[in-house]
């Protein structure tokens, strides 16, 4: 998905179309029920992962404006953003985490990208990220900033946001003591009877 050689970035007004085309309008409401239903289908699962997440402000108004929309993106293969909270797979909830702290924010899952599986995520500033499985994406400060670098590829990665270093790798395990028996996965020395 990343890429600079895309498109260039849309502006304002083409990701303002593209958005009234999926179905967006001034005052659009998804409702207090749809709402819920949207928000609990993260904050249970995230929570049953042993990372609970909260639906603070500003995630739960984009979800209650912009929540069930479903972007098409054009080309091969064909693609789509969903505009709805949602979980993608196994320990989301401990990524999202782990960015969560990088960036030194909350974040919240408020889409997803159908054809590989990369969150959408919202903090509680308003700007949007991208958990793609080639790393995290910064995709704007706003909503048309995050379409149009969903649409055309996000370029800024998330590192350049961190407030706190990402740990370095795990370190090899340290050799055993001396005089200890090699593994048994060892091949046996020239001396052995």
């Amino acid at each position: 998905m990343p890429g600079s050689d895309r498109e260039p970035r849309l502006g304002r007004a083409e990701a303002e179309a593209l958005l009234v085309r999926a179905g967006r309008h001034p005052g659009r409401d998804v409702g207090d029920e749809r709402l819920r239903e949207l928000l609990e289908t993260v904050t249970r699962r995230f929570a049953a992962e042993g990372h609970p997440v909260e639906a603070f402000p500003a995630a739960r108004a984009f979800v209650r404006a912009y929540g069930g929309l479903r972007l098409e993106i054009p080309g091969t293969p064909p693609d789509a953003v969903g505009l709805t909270p949602h979980w993608i797979y196994e320990e989301s909830a401990e990524d999202v985490a782990e960015l969560a702290a990088l960036l030194g924010t909350r974040l919240f899952p408020v889409g997803f990208t159908a054809f590989d599986g990369a969150m959408v995520l919202l903090d509680d500033t308003g700007r949007f990220f991208l958990l793609h499985h080639t790393g995290p994406y910064h995709l704007g400060d706003d909503v048309h900033e995050a379409v149009s670098r969903l649409l055309r590829g996000p370029d800024v990665e998330a590192r350049e946001f961190f407030v706190r270093a990402a740990p370095p790798p795990a370190a090899p395990p340290p050799p055993p003591p001396a005089g200890c028996a090699p593994p048994a996965s060892a091949s046996p020395s020239a001396d052995s009877p």
